[in-house]
Order: C-alpha cells, then sequence, then structure tokens
C-alpha cells in the first residue's frame, strides 16, 4: 500500500473511531456519569486527532519577493 494512500485512510479511520465511541456513548442504557463522560473525551480525543493528520495536498508553491509573485507547479511521482 502507498504511503499517500495511508496517510489518506488515517483519519478517515480515526474519525470513524471517534463516530463509533460517540454513538455507543449516547445509545448506552444505564450509563453512569463518569462512563458518559470518559466515552465523549476519548470520542473526541479521536476525532481531533483525525482532523490533525487530515493535510491537504496542493502541488503549487507561491514565492512572493517585495511586489513579485511567481507560482510553480510541482509534479509529484
Amino acid at each position: 500500500m502507498k504511503s499517500e494512500a495511508i496517510q489518506a485512510i488515517t483519519p478517515l479511520f480515526l474519525g470513524g473511531i471517534g463516530l463509533t465511541l460517540g454513538l455507543a456513548v449516547v445509545f448506552s442504557p444505564q450509563i453512569s456519569d463518569a462512563k458518559w463522560a470518559a466515552g465523549f473525551g476519548l470520542a473526541g480525543t479521536a476525532i481531533a486527532g483525525a482532523s490533525g493528520l487530515a493535510q491537504n495536498r496542493n502541488a503549487e508553491s507561491a514565492n512572493i519577493q517585495g511586489s513579485s509573485v511567481s507560482i510553480q507547479n510541482k509534479t509529484e511521482n
């Protein structure tokens, strides 16, 4: 598996774990307040980790020098 695919799938995987944990807490019958808070904290941490790993892939680079701007396209192999 290519590293680009792994980088793309990892945030989705962590977000899915967070969603699953959040739904499990919401639909659990007779859950205590401590377990409720811990479950939502863990779900929030998984979702925050997913958003931190998500990256925008842009192959353009801008160079600004004074009033001159140049944009270069980088080719990815």
